[in-house]
């Protein structure tokens, strides 16, 4: 007969990162140190990431893959010490780029075109096409009351 044991090491309340805050980006989440996975969001001309974090006294961090390129774009921290280790995922996206439009002759007169379209348009835009359609329908397959003729045979 074999027993097993399994031993599980618990942080007693201390938390191993205490704050986390990208300086040249907008994190999707305040920091929560249960939190492991952050959306950050950076300037197209970044190539990487400036962190200020705070950490317990005993424990070390090591960030993995802090060069922001078109390809792979998530940084890892992780937060150890002799006993445990807890890793932090920040998945890293670029802004797009703001194009210029120069119109012809007109020296400094420039219009902004955005590649993103704000996410309730294309909600709204099938919510009134269906109840268009809705209307032709029930105009066009209305049932027309016909009157009865008492004692027809």
């Amino acid at each position: 007969m074999y027993i097993a044991l399994f031993f599980v090491y618990y942080n007693n309340g201390g938390s191993m990162l205490n704050s986390l805050e990208v300086l040249n980006g907008e994190m999707s989440l305040k920091f929560d140190s249960l939190n492991t996975i952050y959306t950050v969001v950076v300037d197209s001309k970044q190539d990487s990431l400036n962190l200020k974090y705070d950490c317990s006294d005993d424990y070390k961090v090591s960030i993995f893959g802090n060069v922001l390129d078109d390809t792979n774009n998530e940084v890892v921290i992780s937060v150890y010490n002799d006993f445990e280790v807890m890793s932090y995922y920040l998945e890293v996206y670029k802004e797009p780029e703001v194009q210029n439009v120069f119109l012809g002759d007109n020296e400094g007169v420039s219009l902004e075109v955005k590649k993103e379209m704000p996410i309730y348009i294309a909600p709204s835009i099938a919510s009134v096409c269906f109840l268009f359609i809705l209307l032709f329908f029930t105009l066009l397959f209305k049932k027309s009351k016909k009157t009865k003729i008492k004692n027809w045979k």
